[in-house]
Parts: C-alpha cells; sequence; structure tokens
C-alpha cells in the first residue's frame, strides 16, 4: 500500500504568530503579552511550530499581577510565561 507524503503548511493562526514573534525581535514575546495586544493564541497552533524547529522556547519571563474583587484590589500574584522567539 503506498502512502501519499504531503508538504507541510503552516495555516493562517500559525503565520500571524510567527510574524508577531518576528517583530518582537530579540527580546521574544509571551502568550500574553500578545493577549494584551488583543490576540489570542492557542498553544496547539504553537506546539507545533515548536515541534517544527520555528520558534524556540526562550525561557520564562514573570509578571507582576494584581488581583481585582469587585473593582478592589484585594492581593497581588506572580505569573510566569513561556517568552517564545524565532528558531
Amino acid at each position: 500500500m503506498a502512502t501519499k507524503t504531503e508538504k507541510w503548511v503552516m495555516n493562517d493562526t500559525q503565520k500571524a504568530f510567527v510574524a508577531d514573534v518576528q517583530n518582537a525581535g530579540d527580546n521574544g514575546i509571551t502568550l500574553f503579552e500578545l493577549k494584551m495586544a488583543g490576540k489570542d493564541y492557542k498553544t496547539g497552533s504553537i506546539n507545533t511550530l515548536l515541534s517544527k524547529g520555528i520558534v524556540v522556547n526562550a525561557g520564562e519571563k514573570e509578571f507582576a499581577c494584581n488581583v481585582v474583587y469587585d473593582g478592589v484590589v484585594v492581593g497581588k500574584v506572580t505569573k510566569k510565561a513561556v517568552i517564545y522567539k524565532m528558531a
């Protein structure tokens, strides 16, 4: 039984993510920073780019966040996010 191999092609979401990572330059960018800019990417699209070696995990970045309840700051928390860079 013969198998047909197809060339993998990035979808539109992956192309947009790669463009955003390229625009971030040497500092890289996190999904949190992209979300704050109004762009919401899911890890499923990004994992393929990681496994293909197009983008790399360049460590983590910490963000200090306020915990808000009913419009009142009730605490603070530190969140970590993965930094993505071009391979």
